[in-house]
């Protein structure tokens, strides 16, 4: 079964929970019949393209490339899920210009609580001033005044967000493939955006 070809970004601070929400829906698309779905983890992109240090600069780029990746494999029919900090509201504005198909779904996090899960001691260094520009501590994170998800990763657990994300997105692909076109894209409404907290 072929999910319509769209792109998911899961955007957000280091260690607020990206790659594990989205290796988790890509998981549970598979497990839902669909065989169309790719992910492009933040991380392993960077080490394959390996063009691209951690200045501002390179990595609004990464972001650019990433986006154009995504959009050769939605012209080729695939459902992409993007993981990247993406921390310039500019460079998700350019992203979302480039893809027909765009959902961008912001992991909201403390950087304190970021810290606490951060195995690598990336937090530790930074709060230290060792590192001169790293999101969330030296470097601020721009949120998006547009958004269809946001998920509160540091006030739910691991399983309420993977579940909210993964109904957010079926409902996405139901209503794209209601529509009967691969590259239209989203509409009003189908943008609405929804605030998943815990109440």
């Amino acid at each position: 079964m072929k999910a319509p070809a769209m792109t998911i970004w899961l955007t957000g601070l280091s260690s607020s929970g990206k790659t594990t929400l989205a290796e988790g829906l890509r998981r549970d698309l598979v497990r839902s019949g669909f065989d169309n779905v790719e992910l492009l983890d933040g991380e392993a992109v960077r080490e394959r393209l390996d063009d691209f240090n951690y200045s501002t600069d390179d990595r609004n780029a990464l972001g650019e490339a990433k986006a154009k990746l995504a959009q050769d494999l939605n012209r080729q029919g695939r459902l992409v899920i993007v993981t990247g900090i993406a921390h310039h509201r500019r460079t998700r504005e350019q992203v979302r210009r480039l893809l027909d198909r765009y959902l961008e779904v912001y992991l909201k996090c403390d950087p304190q609580i970021c810290a606490q899960r951060d195995t690598k001691g990336h937090y530790r260094r930074a709060f230290a001033g060792e590192y001169e520009n790293f999101v969330g501590v030296t470097e601020p994170y721009q949120e998006s005044d547009r958004v269809e998800l946001t998920l509160q990763t540091d006030r739910q657990s691991v399983e309420e967000c993977a579940g909210a994300l993964l109904q957010f997105i079926l409902d996405k692909i139901l209503a794209a493939a209601a529509s009967g076109s691969r590259t239209t894209a989203f509409g009003p409404e189908e943008n609405s955006v929804r605030d998943y907290r815990r109440g």
